[in-house]
């Protein structure tokens, strides 16, 4: 589920202040944007508004480590959660709408496993 909200960027999970998305290398060399909450919950920016597929296997890979197979053995809802913003990327804020000038948004989407400690784990040995 998207949704926008006004303000400060916090983790729909934790309610902590995250740092900017940045680049990072995945296993297999692509190259994504996103980052590491402290509670252990990954985000990743669609920069363009239209790839939030791609951002979402990204996300999941992230949050296992790079291990593909085990990225798409996971169940929604089951194995983790998801939450999508609509996020200005210059102000580093969440944003309320889902269009600016008439052009879609950027997205971040936030993915947490729901074992804490696997995900912690998994998540520090990338960055």
């Amino acid at each position: 589920m998207r949704r926008g909200r006004g303000g400060e960027p916090k983790c729909p999970f934790c309610g902590r202040l995250f740092e900017s998305p940045c680049d990072i290398k995945g296993e297999l060399g692509n190259i994504f944007t996103g980052g590491k909450c402290a509670c252990g919950a990954v985000y990743v920016f669609d920069r363009s508004g239209h790839n939030l597929g791609e951002a979402y296997v990204d996300g999941l890979v992230f949050a296992c480590n790079g291990d593909w197979e085990t990225a798409w053995t996971l169940t929604p809802d089951v194995d983790y959660r998801v939450e999508s913003f609509y996020y200005d990327r210059e102000n580093h804020q969440l944003l309320e709408g889902s269009k600016r000038g008439g052009r879609p948004m950027e997205n971040l989407l936030f993915i947490t496993l729901k074992n804490k400690e696997e995900s912690q784990s998994a998540t520090d040995k990338q960055i």
